[in-house]
């Protein structure tokens, strides 16, 4: 039977990623990652018959990235022909030890790379395709697999580049991020876009790979399957969850292999033919699908709501609970915020109140009007001071400082940022810094940051000059009035707080970072949205720091939220009653809201931190009464310790 055959009469499983298993032995490649089926041929076929072994019916080679064109960056294009054919060779012998019927499939990516500096001709891309699938078709493959494509009309042009060079069926594979309208294209095109451009070459299959995770691609699967012409089968092939760089600089991602399993077979509810994994997906997340699979069909659940807030619906379930006075439109002159500088005097306070600050920043924004809207909303409900985060997107259209400078000067109130030290040197972060003062922003909150996610690649190399503590030092230092060189320089009133990461798998050092922040300078801690408190009280405990605490609070949409975070988010802990309790309220965001009132009202009673931070934003109504609801908390709190004194 023939791999065409196969999709047409069941579901086939395919396998994981190659380059993470690769990474966990601890190999290297000095240049393409490709070039290890050369430096290590024992250890490429090991890992596919790994995945062999575990159920896996379609073998990809390890060829992603292995066209001249990208090779060439590595002095390695002559060697096109060698990589490919030894790659497909190695794939073949591993399946023909397996002794069972499956496929192996040849890795093609875009021939050419963001990376890659300058224009490139079509006709170079065309052929470095076609030469890619003769050398691929010559080492003896089933199908030829074209796959993390960001553009349609690219992908459309591989599969006519593959077909001009082999008579072996093709698979087109689009990847696609998550936007405020849903799922699309780095270039903005839909699955239905895709279904039409590329559809109409007729590849055997159309599909996705990459860049989301399992629940993020299931819609993408279900618009795949309603716009596909008839005949072509849907693939479905995501990351294990987000990834992000960890202390040696390596990248994790958040994984579970239990539910990847699960989404798996909700792929083929939804009318999937091929599925399997891609980046951060291992052997174990490939045998919990096959075990899923094996169990039978699912059925096919209502869709999941998008986890973008901007058109969540208001949260309860009667009218929002804002005055007039709290609507989107609601006056608020310069005089009727806090005012500036509302963080410093909270830390200068001899006796402290709680300070409740809002969130401005979040996806739907894309001008500054949106960001201006959601804060005046939030002050008018009772935030104390503003806050601009740092929007982990691939497609930024304002940059942090700009969304605070903005705010600031808008609605006259404090406005802390997030300034993040990633891909950016000692010097010119000194200058960002200075840019600050000069726009009046003195309120900063630090953070080593994670590259965006990329469609070509899980995570970009970045420099790091510089880390959170670096960054601490050197706004510290200014605030002093000394520059980087040791030079006197007029001071920066800056207020310098640090990110606290109770989620994190490593709890000891976590609690040395946030010693040599403290140490560095940091005057506040500002944690990580947190949905349990445990964690955090062994934290500060085993820091043994004195400085104010900001627990951040990002209310639980509904259930799909509560199943993204639990299982696809780095350093996030989501109980298992705080998931049972979302599964059962399934959409409705009320129990998402009475968590962070009860957790804001139990970490304030008990003092383990002195004020809350209301992240994630939706609309500004949204917010406003996330704000209000926070706020009577803290209200609460206050003169619980006004009592007291």
């Amino acid at each position: 039977m023939n791999v065409a055959d196969a999709l047409a009469a069941g579901t086939l499983l395919g396998d994981g990623a190659m380059g993470t298993l690769a990474q966990a032995t601890g190999a290297r490649a000095e240049g393409a990652v490709s070039e290890l089926v050369l430096l290590a041929p024992e250890l490429v076929g090991a890992l596919h018959r790994r995945y062999l072994d575990v159920g896996a019916e379609v073998i990809q080679t390890h060829t992603y990235g292995a066209s001249r064109l990208r090779l060439a960056r590595h002095g390695l294009a002559r060697q096109v022909h060698e990589i490919n054919v030894v790659a497909a060779r190695l794939a073949r012998e591993a399946l023909d030890d397996a002794g069972r019927p499956a496929f192996v499939a040849g890795s093609i990516s875009p021939a050419t790379s963001p990376r890659l500096a300058g224009p490139v001709e079509p006709a170079a891309v065309r052929a470095a395709i076609r030469e890619q699938a003769a050398a691929l078709a010559e080492g003896g493959v089933d199908v030829l697999v074209c796959e993390t494509f960001a553009h349609a009309d690219e992908l459309a042009e591989a599969v006519e580049a593959v077909r001009a060079a082999t008579d072996l069926p093709v698979i087109a594979q689009a990847t696609f991020v998550e936007e405020d309208g849903g799922p699309v294209t780095t270039h903005g095109e839909t699955p239905e876009d895709v279904a039409r451009v590329v559809g109409a070459l007729r590849p055997l299959a159309l599909g996705s790979n990459c860049t989301l995770g399992p629940q993020g691609l299931l819609a993408v699967v279900r618009r795949l399957v309603a716009a596909v012409p008839e005949g072509i089968a849907v693939t479905a092939l995501p990351n294990a969850g987000l990834p992000h760089v960890v202390s040696d600089r390596s990248v994790r991602f958040a994984s579970d292999a239990a539910h990847f399993g699960r989404y798996a077979a909700r792929y083929v509810a939804a009318g999937a033919r091929l599925v399997g994994g891609c980046c951060g997906t291992t052997p174990a997340h490939v045998a919990a699908a096959a075990a899923e699979l094996a169990r039978g069909p699912v059925v096919d659940e209502p869709v999941v709501l998008p986890i973008s807030r901007v058109a969540s619906p208001a949260r309860g379930s009667g009218a929002s609970s804002l005055s007039s006075s709290g609507s989107d439109d609601a006056p608020l002159s310069p005089g009727e915020g806090p005012g500036r500088g509302a963080v410093a005097r909270w830390l200068d306070a001899p006796r402290r109140d709680p300070l409740l600050v809002a969130e401005v920043t979040g996806p739907g924004a894309d001008d500054l009007d949106v960001h201006v809207a959601r804060g005046r909303a939030a002050l008018a409900a009772g935030a104390g001071a503003l806050w601009a985060g740092r929007e982990r997107t691939r497609r930024p259209r304002i940059t942090t400082a700009g969304v605070a400078a903005g705010v600031h000067e808008a609605l006259d109130a404090d406005v802390a940022l997030t300034v993040t030290s990633w891909n950016t040197s000692r010097m010119a972060l000194q200058a960002d810094l200075l840019g600050l003062d000069a726009l009046g922003l003195h309120t900063i909150v630090t953070e080593t940051g994670n590259p965006p996610v990329h469609a070509d690649r899980a995570v970009r190399d970045g420099v790091w000059e510089v880390d959170a503590v670096g960054l601490v030092g050197l706004a510290a230092s200014l605030a002093a009035g000394v520059d980087a060189d040791g030079l006197r320089v007029t001071p920066t009133p800056f207020r310098v707080g640090v990110r606290v990461t109770p989620g994190t798998d490593d709890l000891e050092r976590e609690m040395h970072r946030v010693r040599l922040k403290v140490e560095a300078g940091a005057e506040f801690l500002v944690t990580r949205p947190v949905y349990e408190l445990d964690r955090l009280r062994r934290v500060l405990a085993g820091a043994g720091v004195s400085v104010p605490v900001l627990l951040s609070l990002a209310p639980l949409s509904g259930f799909a939220e509560a199943e993204h975070l639990r299982h696809e988010v780095p350093d996030v802990v989501l109980p298992d009653d705080v998931l049972a309790r979302m599964r059962a309220a399934g959409e409705d965001p009320a129990p998402g809201m009475d968590l962070a009132a009860d957790l804001a009202a139990e970490a304030l009673a008990e003092g383990l931190v002195d004020g809350i931070v209301v992240r994630r934003p939706g609309p500004p109504a949204l917010l406003a009464e996330a704000v209000s609801r926070l706020g009577a908390v803290v209200t609460a709190r206050t003169t619980v310790q006004a009592r007291g004194r």
